[in-house]
């Protein structure tokens, strides 16, 4: 015999009645035409009970007006429902002989002017009901709805112009792909009495992109290039070789000494010393999304710490391009492909999909022959940061992110403020009660930063960040 779990039940609850309030959308009446409705009929109500004897002039004439006013009333209606019908009409027609052309992308110009999340939406053929509105409401990554809302046009069109374009500040929670599968247009009246719902199947997919934050600049010290073709205005000092040592000799430099290896093989060896390289403009930067705990399914860990980690990285990027550095960003996830030739819009676009994962580890990620940084979060394995750090702690410059600094050390209005993300205010709260109730999770992962902030202040060879 079957059983339901509390779980599932409650998976059976939710799905109900989000299939309730999915039906709510297409309700063609607005709570503006229940309360013209009720007004109305109060109104006539109240007014037959007029103590007026019959058969007076003032009865006809107030029985008149009466009459008038519910004629103008209905006359209201009717023009409502037959300007939505028109357009209703003529949406059905064009999507039936040559389809509906939707158009959804991200308006970077816009998003970086109100500092939130801004798309741009095109529509063409549609045409407005007279003096009304099409709304809009878009579904994505399959199930999940916008709010309804009204495109910003960013100029008058002509009284029966059928194309639609504009802006929407969508308030989204995540840096990351959205994907939207279908969008819900609303006719509207200029009365909104009427509000008739239909289908435009979709397939779009635009992204939310992290911005710099306001964080010192870090001192990065670059490998060579691979080919010294691209020379550089500023000369740069490069480290030499790790491998590149020598035995020490008495013209030899003391505090060239690799102490390291002398405490280990009793040797005394020194590095080849640094050299001015016009060439060296090259830096590889790292970044592991490596999880070392099951982070599925924790809101807290997979929004505001993810979003703060890819801010972190982007910030990292901009102040290496800024001193100079021609950087090469090396994800450690598979990436779809991105078809603009921009390299910034395109690590940007890395930044952004990238996620929480299980596969590739640090020591498997990070080639230490050629990066130059390497950027680990909270949910990194400290054993395997602090052997890349004994062996690579003088070639590879380490940032630690810790992550929690996301949720007690910065206020929601200060920290988050994404180039296209905007979040409700009491987000925060959510998120910081589901780290709060992650009994098992929430230790593991304070402990696990401390050791990793222990471990990189003992070296002194990292920054932390």
């Amino acid at each position: 015999m079957f059983t339901l779990t509390p779980e599932r039940h409650a998976m059976t609850i939710k799905g109900f009645s989000n299939k309730i309030k999915q039906a709510g959308f297409y309700i063609p009446f607005t709570l503006y035409f229940f309360l013209f409705v009720i007004a109305v009929s109060l109104a006539w109500k109240l007014l037959h009970k007029n103590p007026q004897e019959t058969d007076t002039s003032y009865n006809d004439i107030f029985t008149l007006l009466l009459k008038v006013a519910l004629f103008f009333g209905i006359a209201l209606l009717l023009l409502a429902f037959v300007s939505v019908g028109i357009s209703l009409i003529y949406f059905l027609i064009k999507r039936k002989k040559t389809g509906i052309d939707f158009k959804i992308a991200t308006d970077l110009k816009e998003s970086e002017l109100h500092q939130k999340q801004t798309v741009r939406l095109f529509l063409h053929p549609v045409l407005k009901p007279f003096f009304g509105f099409i709304k809009i409401r878009l579904q994505y990554d399959s199930t999940h709805f916008s709010k309804k809302f009204l495109l910003v046009e960013n100029q008058r069109k002509q009284l029966f112009n059928n194309t639609i374009e504009g802006t929407y500040h969508w308030p989204l929670p995540e840096i990351k792909e959205y994907h939207v599968q279908k969008a819900v247009l609303y006719f509207e009246d200029f009365f909104q009495f009427f509000s008739v719902a239909v289908d435009l199947p979709a397939n779009n997919h635009f992204i939310t992109q992290p911005s710099a934050l306001n964080k010192p600049a870090m001192n990065v010290r670059p490998r060579k290039t691979e080919e010294t073709t691209t020379r550089i205005d500023e000369l740069r000092k490069v480290e030499g070789e790790y491998l590149n040592y020598k035995h020490f000799e008495n013209n030899d430099d003391v505090r060239r000494i690799v102490w390291k290896i002398y405490a280990k093989n009793k040797e005394l060896v020194v590095r080849m010393p640094e050299v001015l390289d016009p060439y060296a403009s090259h830096v590889y930067l790292y970044a592991s999304f490596f999880s070392g705990f099951m982070v599925d399914g924790n809101t807290a860990v997979q929004i505001p710490f993810l979003n703060y980690y890819k801010e972190m990285i982007w910030t990292l990027y901009q102040n290496l391009i800024k001193k100079g550095f021609e950087v090469r960003y090396v994800p450690d996830q598979p990436i779809a492909k991105n078809n603009s030739t921009d390299t910034q819009q395109q690590v940007k676009y890395a930044v952004s999909t990238s996620r929480w994962h299980y596969d590739t580890d640090i020591r498997t990620y990070c080639k230490t022959s050629e990066a130059s940084v390497l950027v680990v979060s909270s949910l990194s394995s400290v054993d395997e940061v602090k052997e890349l750090v004994e062996r690579h702690g003088n070639d590879i410059t380490f940032i630690f992110i810790r992550l929690t600094e996301s949720l007690h050390k910065h206020n929601m209005l200060n920290w988050i403020k994404w180039l296209f993300i905007e979040n409700e205010k009491d987000d925060m709260e959510l998120y910081k009660s589901a780290w709060a109730t992650s009994l098992n999770l929430r230790p593991k992962i304070v402990e696990n930063e401390r050791r990793l902030k222990t471990v990189l202040e003992k070296y002194q060879v990292s920054y932390v960040g």
